[in-house]
């Protein structure tokens, strides 16, 4: 099954609070930010974990660690290039680290955006975008992306 596929499932998830999640009980980690970890998840249910494994045989639930791990791995590839089921990371505060990270369901070249779906984001603009509390289908401007991998 597609990587995807299992993602547009959980749309709608929400936490119940204090980043308690499936997904943190899962890896092990729960009440921590999870955005990381229900990429994992994702992979891991279509059984593609190992190619996400940057921490652990489960995947990785820091965005820094995970990046790191995927440009070792030559895994980089431009946004522009970006398809669904690619990894993306994202910057909001223009420091050196990424702030969350998704999964890519479509590159809008001509628009310079990308759908995607993340876990720990707010269902609109208004909420927290790294440690929003819910799995929402979310646009997003290439000037947003740090960078993205193709396990």
């Amino acid at each position: 099954m597609l990587v995807t596929n299992i993602a547009k499932s959980q749309i709608d998830y929400q936490e119940t609070g204090n980043n308690d999640t499936m997904y943190g009980k899962w890896y092990g980690l729960n009440n921590q930010p999870w955005c990381a970890i229900f990429v994992s998840w994702c992979y891991d249910q279509a059984s593609l974990v190992k190619t996400v494994a940057a921490q652990n045989k489960k995947g990785f639930a820091s965005c820094d660690a995970g990046l790191k791990w995927f440009v070792k791995q030559n895994k980089l590839i431009p946004v522009g290039d970006a398809e669904e089921g690619d990894i993306v990371f994202f910057q909001f505060d223009n420091d050196a680290q990424p702030d969350h990270v998704g999964i890519v369901v479509k590159n809008m070249k001509r628009i310079k955006t990308l759908r995607t779906i993340e876990g720990n984001t707010s269902s609109d603009n208004n909420g927290s975008q790294s440690n929003g509390g819910g799995v929402y289908l979310k646009k997003r401007s290439y000037a947003t992306v740090m960078a993205i991998v193709r396990p």
